[in-house]
């Protein structure tokens, strides 16, 4: 019995990755870095930087009040 090995077809090329939404896109991301596929990650940055507001902003931490 062979382990179960994923095909190295590329399934996502540009083209493809380019026809779906910001959100999907930036799920896809996620998914190929927790995956570890460099190739599909790259391609999901790139297209992201491309668009106007791609990239989610970077939120900073709330501000403590002073006691008083």
């Amino acid at each position: 019995m062979q382990p179960f090995r994923t095909a190295r077809v590329p399934l996502w090329t540009r083209e493809r990755i380019e026809a779906l939404s910001t959100p999907e896109v930036r799920q896809l991301l996620e998914n190929a870095l927790r995956l570890s596929e460099p190739e599909i990650a790259a391609q999901c940055s790139a297209v992201l930087d491309a668009r106007p507001r791609g990239h989610a902003p970077v939120r900073k931490g709330k501000r403590k009040r002073a006691a008083g």
